[in-house]
């Protein structure tokens, strides 16, 4: 009689669930925690997920930016400081005209952006380097400013501007590959000759 109701109890328990398992799995999901961390297949969906917005609130409001005027490092600071200079002393620089009547802020956003993610992950601090090398990154930094005010864009608008299929910048774009490549040569020939 007993060995039968033993029987009885394991045919039954095979077919009810496990409540130990399932309280510790439900345990386990109200203690987990978002992550921040992006994975690969996330920030990729989030980049086109932020594109998607971009071109439908553009649709939206009926902003017509020039081609490819998206985000760049150096014709925005650009027209932020003519737009200042404009409403300040009354000139006429030239501006993008979307830009005419709000100044465009994304430099801005690069700099506040950066500085709250080194705060927020303790890596902010004054560091002072070498004087040559200081000397040498603001005087390239400079030139590389310059270069891009010549051409108009920074690198990543050049990108754009090369997907919209302007085959000038297509052109600019393959020297920077190839200043990037020969860059990498001369750090590494340097490397190998230290050791």
């Amino acid at each position: 009689m007993e060995q039968g109701n033993q029987s009885r109890i394991a045919r039954v328990s095979k077919w009810l669930p496990n409540f130990r398992t399932i309280g510790s799995k439900v345990r386990s999901w109200m203690m987990w925690r978002p992550s921040i961390k992006l994975s690969g297949n996330l920030a990729l969906i989030t980049g086109i997920t932020i594109g998607v917005l971009a071109a439908v609130v553009q649709a939206y409001f009926g902003v017509q930016p020039p081609a490819g005027e998206g985000i760049c490092a150096i014709s925005h600071p650009a027209d932020l400081v003519n737009w200042f200079v404009d409403k300040i002393a009354g000139t006429n620089f030239v501006t993008h005209d979307i830009f005419v009547t709000v100044p465009v802020l994304t430099s801005v956003g690069f700099i506040l952006g950066s500085f709250i993610a080194a705060v927020r992950n303790k890596e902010f601090k004054f560091r002072r380097g070498p004087v040559r090398d200081n000397m040498l990154a603001f005087i390239l930094g400079f030139l590389i400013i310059n270069v891009g005010m010549l051409w108009g864009s920074c690198p990543i608008r050049t990108a754009i501007l090369a997907s919209y299929g302007m085959w000038f910048a297509v052109l600019i774009l393959g020297m920077m590959v190839l200043g990037v490549v020969a860059a990498c040569l001369y750090i590494k020939w340097k490397v190998r000759r230290a050791s």
